[in-house]
């Protein structure tokens, strides 16, 4: 009798995430992180987008030389706007919203942190945030308890 062994394979998490609920757009929320944490992000060309979402999200991004961190601002809600065809109704265009982390749709942005940010610089980055005139909070979120986590895989 032969046994069919099969071979799982599970991203590793290893970045910080951190949540930010804020009135701003996303290009001034970039540029007031930028003077704040002596970040470079800018507008990435690609963004992301999923087929199964049909829809894309705006990404900023960071490659830091000196320390090897690089820093990601995700924005997590997407507005698709569709022309529709059927001229019966009042407007002719209908819109969808999706989710980057459907689990977390009253977050606005995400920053994710790749290579090994230690968690003093955590809370100090944390509390810089904080203090941006129109940012309302922002907190850190281990991956692994998020359902929709492989989104962040890029």
């Amino acid at each position: 009798m032969s046994k069919i062994l099969t071979l799982a394979y599970e991203y590793e998490h290893d970045y910080a995430l951190i949540a930010i609920n804020s009135t701003l757009d996303g290009y001034r929320l970039a540029y007031l992180l930028n003077s704040l944490l002596v970040l470079k992000l800018e507008r990435q060309t690609d963004d992301l987008d999923f087929s199964n979402k049909e829809s894309v999200f705006p990404m900023y991004g960071y490659e830091c030389d000196i320390t090897f961190l690089s820093w990601h601002l995700l924005i997590n809600k997407s507005i698709s706007v569709t022309k529709n065809l059927d001229h019966s109704y009042l407007f002719n265009e209908a819109s969808k919203t999706s989710f980057l982390i459907t689990e977390k749709k009253r977050v606005d942005y995400f920053l994710k942190i790749e290579g090994g940010i230690d968690t003093a610089k955590l809370v100090a980055t944390l509390d810089k945030i904080k203090t941006i005139k129109g940012v309302i909070t922002s907190y850190a979120i281990d991956p692994e308890t998020l359902k929709s986590k492989d989104y962040l895989i890029f």
